[in-house]
């Protein structure tokens, strides 16, 4: 496989993660429902053999945010729906006991090669110690690792949504080419939920605040989050700072495992305030000296690709405003110094459960 096979899987990805952010989840809305996948992808013809949100949880993505037992028996589900297709690993334990999960998405001719891929990458990450040729013959002979990454903030919900809906569209979808182009170029691995202890304080909050009704002011009780809020771990710690000083366990955990299969595209994927839209790398100036010229280049080009996806959609954006590339400690910094491209796309928070629209568009 050619570096422009595998940069063409990267953009494709690229475009089914930002499509699925489902901004999140209260209960009867007043307004019209999230869009469904099939309105964003209307050609996928969705296989019925895999099990959506509402055939388990009882709630269609959008309508409610997904807890962490929740998200876990999903991925669970999904992986004995197709095993051939997906595993769900553990990586660890938040400082509250939740388990920490990935799942690994691919066609089943890499399902059955985990092993030697991670392998691959490894041998791959440092090419001072490859005999001539060889690290072409293992780009040819493997496929890319692709990261994508979820909720690191825990009261930023409908960003483990989304990794819901990539997980199904990825695994359900049969009438869309672009998927088994994916599935055969690229091995998806996806962490659907980086602070569940966060994330569980961040909806106990909310459901305790709620009214008959979802209520859209930025003054409602639901969207008032107690002291110290949802955002922080358990021992109220901003774990997208920790990347490189590693203090706490998720993100030691995140970390190493993240190291055994060295990737190759990092996508840490964020929420932020109502009153913006979407935002995806280039980052605003200054960027950290230590990037290579390849991996600007590589963020540009999948960056336009975005951009070309979002214009079909008719969805604003905007890039290079805001959010530094200079921090080595982001989740969209310190992957990078390990020979990825990392980005930390983020999308619009509103948790009026209005809008579903985003799963599908960075491995596109």
């Amino acid at each position: 496989m050619t570096r422009t096979k595998r940069l063409g899987s990267f953009a494709w990805l690229g475009a089914l993660l930002i499509a699925g952010l489902p901004l999140a989840g209260l209960a009867r809305p007043v307004i019209a429902p999230p869009p469904s996948l099939t309105t964003v992808w209307s050609e996928a013809n969705y296989d019925a053999a895999i099990p959506t949100t509402n055939s388990i949880l009882g709630f269609e993505i959008g309508r409610e945010m997904a807890r962490h037992a929740e998200v876990t028996r999903y991925f669970e589900v999904l992986s004995a729906a197709a095993p051939e297709r997906m595993k769900v690993f553990e990586y660890g334990e938040s400082w509250e006991g939740r388990k920490l999960i990935y799942g690994v998405i691919s066609s089943p001719k890499n399902i059955a090669r985990l092993t030697d891929i991670k392998a691959a990458m490894k041998r791959l990450a440092d090419p001072r110690k490859l005999a001539k040729g060889e690290a072409e013959t293992l780009i040819q002979d493997n496929p890319a690792v692709v990261w994508l990454a979820y909720s690191v903030h825990g009261n930023e919900p409908g960003t483990t949504d989304a990794a819901l809906m990539t997980a199904y569209h990825l695994l359900a979808s049969r009438g869309d080419a672009r998927v088994a182009r994916m599935l055969d170029e690229t091995l998806v691995v996806i962490v659907p939920l980086q602070n569940p202890d966060g994330r569980e304080r961040f909806i106990n909050s909310n459901q305790a605040a709620r009214g008959l009704e979802p209520d859209p002011s930025p003054l409602s009780a639901e969207r008032d989050e107690p002291w110290p809020g949802g955002r922080m771990n358990h021992y109220i710690f901003d774990m997208n700072r920790d990347w490189f000083t590693q203090t706490q366990p998720e993100m030691r955990a995140h970390v190493a495992i993240m190291l055994e299969w060295m990737p190759v595209a990092v996508a840490d994927v964020h929420e932020m305030g109502t009153n913006q839209t979407y935002f995806f790398p280039p980052e605003a100036d200054p960027l950290n000296p230590n990037l290579t010229s390849t991996q600007l280049k590589n963020v540009e080009r999948i960056a336009r690709n975005h951009a070309a996806w979002f214009d079909q959609f008719g969805l604003r954006y905007f890039n290079r405003e805001i959010f530094d590339g200079f921090f080595p400690g982001y989740g969209s910094g310190w992957p990078n110094y390990q020979g990825a491209m990392s980005r930390a796309p983020r999308v619009a928070w509103w948790r009026s459960a209005q809008m579903g629209l985003c799963c599908t568009l960075l491995i596109q």
